[in-house]
């Protein structure tokens, strides 16, 4: 087997800290699959590592939080056979070692570009929707960051479920929302009052991936009972800017309320982490990752791929998201 080509970061900084090198082919071990990489995401998590202050990520690393390839060899699965599994790093690189149990199987009418998108932001999407909030009960949502990956996700399967979605998105992302059939937000005038005026009071759950003084906002935008989602700090975290003091200070000063105060305003908070998530219910990483695959398989759920770019252009895919101009998941093609 050729060597392996990988991207790594060995110290903090800005894309161009993202290198691509020649590495040894990895070699699994028991209950593990050597997996040759098809496609692998670009997502904002990435972003955080290579500024360094991703919790438990240190250098040198290489990035890719979810992989979709076919097995080479390894415990418990056939090789040939097409698995997608969330890998948090090493996703990066034309051959990844993966723990076999986080392998799901890909439909073969998935195309691997589309199976990467639905990884991560598909998952993120699909647990927050049906497992932090009880599905059934929502009728009308809002969605921060609808144009990026895992909002662009959550207006799918608003969609899907028959949801009332709208998608706060500046400028020309505006009608990106609104070609996928949710009522767009501008995120320069006052997004709560917006949406309840347009929603008729208020939305029955918020996903909030911005966080900060951000949460006032989406809770504002909520009916009473509704529920909030937070999902990230990107807005505290501030992107190519963030600064490791400062992202923490943001955090620590994120609004808080006591018990009696929510159950007053008769609203509720709840926090999704993927990692968590997935640690704590393996059932429901396979259960829900098979079931995102299977709708994209009949065709009910499409990812928005912004780029697809081979793996030499890693560092220049860490710049389009940084700026933030291309709706959808940018995914590299090792």
């Amino acid at each position: 087997m050729t060597a392996n080509r990988i991207a790594i970061v060995r110290r903090a900084g800005g894309p161009e800290r993202v290198e691509v090198i020649d590495a040894a082919t990895p070699v699994p071990r028991a209950g593990d699959v050597l997996i040759a990489v098809e496609a692998t995401g670009v997502a904002f998590a990435d972003v955080v590592m290579r500024k360094g202050v991703y919790p438990g990520v240190g250098f040198p690393f290489t990035p890719g939080y979810e992989v979709v390839g076919r097995v080479v060899s390894g415990d418990g699965i056939a090789p040939g056979t097409r698995v997608a599994a969330l890998t948090v790093t090493g996703g990066a690189a034309r051959l990844a070692v993966v723990p076999a149990a986080d392998c799901v199987a890909v439909p073969d009418a998935v195309p691997s570009v589309q199976a990467a998108a639905l990884v991560l932001n598909g998952l993120t999407a699909w647990q927050m929707l049906t497992r932090c909030v009880a599905q059934p009960s929502v009728e009308t949502m809002l969605v921060w960051g609808a144009a990026g990956g895992v909002g662009s996700v959550l207006l799918a399967l608003g969609r899907h479920f028959g949801i009332r979605t709208f998608g706060v998105a500046s400028g020309s992302r505006q009608d990106f929302v609104r070609q996928r059939g949710a009522t767009p937000i501008d995120r320069a005038g006052d997004v709560a009052a917006q949406v309840r005026a347009a929603s008729d009071g208020g939305v029955d759950a918020a996903f909030d991936g911005v966080g900060g003084p951000n949460v006032r906002i989406s809770e504002a935008a909520l009916r009473p009972g509704g529920c909030l989602v937070m999902f990230g700090f990107q807005g505290a975290l501030g992107g190519e800017r963030l600064n490791p003091l400062k992202a923490a200070a943001a955090v620590l000063r994120s609004p808080r309320r006591s018990a009696q105060a929510q159950f007053l305003a008769g609203t509720g908070r709840r926090g999704y982490l993927i990692g968590q998530w997935k640690d704590a219910h393996p059932a429901f990483y396979r259960d829900d990752l098979a079931a995102i695959l299977a709708l994209a398989a009949e065709g009910r759920l499409v990812a928005d791929i912004a780029a697809e770019l081979p793996l030499d252009r890693i560092a220049d895919a860490h710049r389009m998201m940084a700026a933030g101009t291309q709706p959808g998941k940018i995914v590299i093609r090792p």
